[in-house]
């Protein structure tokens, strides 16, 4: 029963989700920032949530927006993440909806990298939900369209986004899905990524290479040259004298 009333409120809180954009900025070292845009047919505000979320560790609010067109209420949220399990912890998953979903990013060999992410609508089995799943999908308005899109740090390798949604000079990817279409499945973001060869690491090993072979030699050189020049001035006294 329990599983039953929480299926029931996430769809209903599903269906009044109108748009959903989301854009966002991975650094190298796992943080990164993100501005996303929801629509939300809804008769009032909560700004309470915002606030809420704000709160939690390693993420860090930058600005945020509410204004209303008509039935729909529309929240636009700018903020920043210490590191991808901050951004992931943001995730209130209930019942089996999760459009939030958990990034990942796997360390692969040759300086490769694995960006993935799985979002969900309704349960994955078959079961005696299907119904209330399949009603209330269709409680859903018109182009109930979700968008994701990352800007990556590193080269693009492939992905499974479609070709017209794949920056490879400016490194963004993004992903569109129709909500509807979404109940009883998941999906999965994916974008292989490669490391650039750090160059400028080894211009700098070989710069303080040439430095010290410079102060080695000046280091043994410079023994002989002060004994030259003492054997010099005694050479000069001895002249003199």
């Amino acid at each position: 029963m329990k599983r039953l009333v929480m299926l029931l409120l996430t769809l209903l809180l599903l269906a009044g989700c109108v748009q959903y954009n989301e854009e966002l900025w991975i650094n190298r070292n796992g943080s990164g920032h993100a501005v996303i845009r929801v629509v939300h047919r809804s008769p009032y505000e909560n700004p309470e949530e915002i606030m809420r979320k704000a709160a939690l560790p390693g993420i860090n609010l930058q600005s945020y927006e509410i204004h209303r067109n008509g039935p729909d209420v529309i929240y636009t949220i700018h903020f920043k993440f210490k590191n991808i399990d901050a951004f992931n912890n943001i995730n209130d998953q209930l019942g089996e909806a999760d459009f939030w979903g958990k990034i990942t990013l796997n360390k692969e060999p040759g300086r490769r990298i694995t960006f993935k992410r799985r979002i969900a609508l309704g349960s994955q089995e078959q079961d005696e939900y299907d119904d209330i799943e399949n009603i209330l999908g269709q409680l859903q308005p018109d182009n109930p369209v979700w968008t994701y899109k990352v800007h990556l740090p590193w080269k693009i390798i492939s992905t499974n986004a479609l070709p017209a949604n794949v920056d490879i000079n400016n490194r963004t990817v993004s992903w569109s899905f129709d909500t509807r279409k979404m109940w009883q499945k998941q999906e999965l973001m994916t974008v292989e990524l490669q490391k650039e060869f750090p160059w400028f690491l080894l211009v700098i090993g070989a710069v303080i290479v040439v430095l010290l072979v410079f102060l080695i030699h000046w280091m043994f050189r410079f023994p002989k040259k002060s004994h030259w020049r003492e054997r010099i001035k005694q050479s000069e006294n001895e002249e003199k004298g």
